[in-house]
């Protein structure tokens, strides 16, 4: 399928974005969106959904708006009674062609969990060497944000777990520090950094924010409120938010991971919610991971077709020839609990490299293969100035909740 470039179209489509479907288009079919030129198009028997755009788009701008098109073409489907469906892991996964300095790039782009977890265990032994029990831990005191938090970690959708999580931490610190009457003319603002400086000030949250020792109030307001809060939930038209529509997701998903952490460790001061054992931080994750990738890792690719396995240790199962990229980088924290990967190259004086799909990226750490991401249907790399593939690991802290969604 046709993405964006020179290679088709009289080369009209300067930006478009590929993500895949929870099932197959039993149609082909191309809905046409005035608002930013975009096009979006299904093919019959095909898994992935494609929107292009004749605008020239950074990756971010890219990202959030051909996820809205989709949004918008799969609404009409719907309505018109020909398949029902919604996008299958958008934040684990995106290929498209992006523009800067206008210069056309093909990408490739992966989250990839990376799942860590501490432990310790306390004997208490008395004078004669006999084991003191530990008292059991005090029941959770109940508290309305428990029915939002678990309506929150119960739903299959991001936008609607989000809303839900808002509310039990606003119900949470309600019950910690109440809002003050309207009469008083305490808006919402004044009142979240209020009760976040009363919660600061009785236990630090400082390990909550991407240094490990920034500001958290005004982090926790401007990240979770300003940020992601205010843009999702209007509920009224014609200020109503639609969901999946105007927020990038991953900016929403990566809110959301840290947003539960929050709820849990101040419920976890004032309601004896269990924190669910120790927890790598951000700062942490970055020093211990972030040193890894600093001592030589690059970014390879293939076209063999193999299907990936857990325990390989060879780039291509099929002794096709493995092309790594021109530059490979490591770009440190991102996003809080997020390390990025990078690798780029021109492709004018490549084109050798490209004469096949591309179907298999790997990186690899002193030459051993550490993450992978595998293109079912290949990339066929044309018509482009260059291409690249970005990498991003996320911390999963294992012992704690749920933070991901299927849509």
């Amino acid at each position: 399928m046709f993405i964006a470039g020179n290679d088709s179209a009289d080369g009209k489509f300067r930006s478009g974005i590929s993500f895949s479907l929870s099932k197959k288009s039993p149609v082909s079919y191309t809905h046409e969106i005035a608002t930013g030129s975009w096009e979006v198009e299904f093919l019959k028997g095909y898994s992935e959904v494609i929107a292009r755009t004749l605008l020239m788009m950074t990756l971010e701008e890219l990202q959030a708006g051909g996820f809205e098109a989709i949004q918008l073409a799969l609404d009409n489907l719907s309505v018109k009674g020909i398949f029902s469906t919604y996008l299958n892991g958008p934040l684990t996964t995106s290929i498209g062609v992006y523009c800067v300095d206008s210069r056309s790039v093909a990408y490739v782009h992966s989250l990839l969990d990376f799942p860590m977890s501490v432990s310790a265990k306390m004997q208490l032994i008395d004078a004669s060497g006999k084991e003191i029990k530990s008292p059991l831990p005090p029941e959770p005191i109940w508290n309305e944000s428990f029915r939002y938090y678990r309506l929150s970690q119960s739903s299959s959708d991001l936008f609607e777990a989000y809303r839900n999580l808002f509310l039990a931490f606003e119900a949470l610190l309600n019950t910690i520090c109440p809002k003050k009457d309207k009469k008083d003319s305490e808006g919402e603002v004044a009142w979240l950094r209020r009760s976040l400086t009363t919660v600061n000030s009785r236990s630090s949250l400082a390990n909550l924010t991407p240094s490990g020792s920034g500001d958290p109030v005004e982090y926790i307001v401007i990240s979770q409120y300003k940020n992601v809060r205010c843009k999702l939930q209007h509920a009224k038209f014609p200020a109503a938010t639609l969901p999946h529509s105007h927020l990038n997701p991953m900016m929403v998903n990566q809110a959301y991971g840290e947003l539960i952490r929050i709820w849990r460790q101040i419920a976890g001061l004032y309601l004896h919610v269990p924190t669910g054992g120790g927890v790598i931080t951000y700062a942490g994750f970055e020093l211990m991971i972030g040193n890894v990738f600093r001592e030589g890792t690059t970014i390879v690719y293939t076209s063999d077709n193999s299907q990936p396995h857990k325990e390989e240790a060879e780039v291509s199962l099929q002794s096709f020839p493995v092309h790594e990229f021109v530059t490979s980088n490591y770009m440190g924290q991102v996003n809080p609990g997020v390390l990025r990967l990078i690798a780029h190259e021109d492709t004018a004086s490549l084109s050798n490299h490209y004469t096949k799909p591309i179907h298999r990226v790997y990186s690899r750490i002193q030459g051993a293969p550490f993450g992978i991401e595998y293109i079912e249907n290949g990339l066929l790399v044309s018509g482009v100035d260059s291409w690249e593939c970005i990498q991003d690991f996320r911390l999963i802290n294992a012992s704690q909740p749920n933070i991901q969604f299927k849509t």
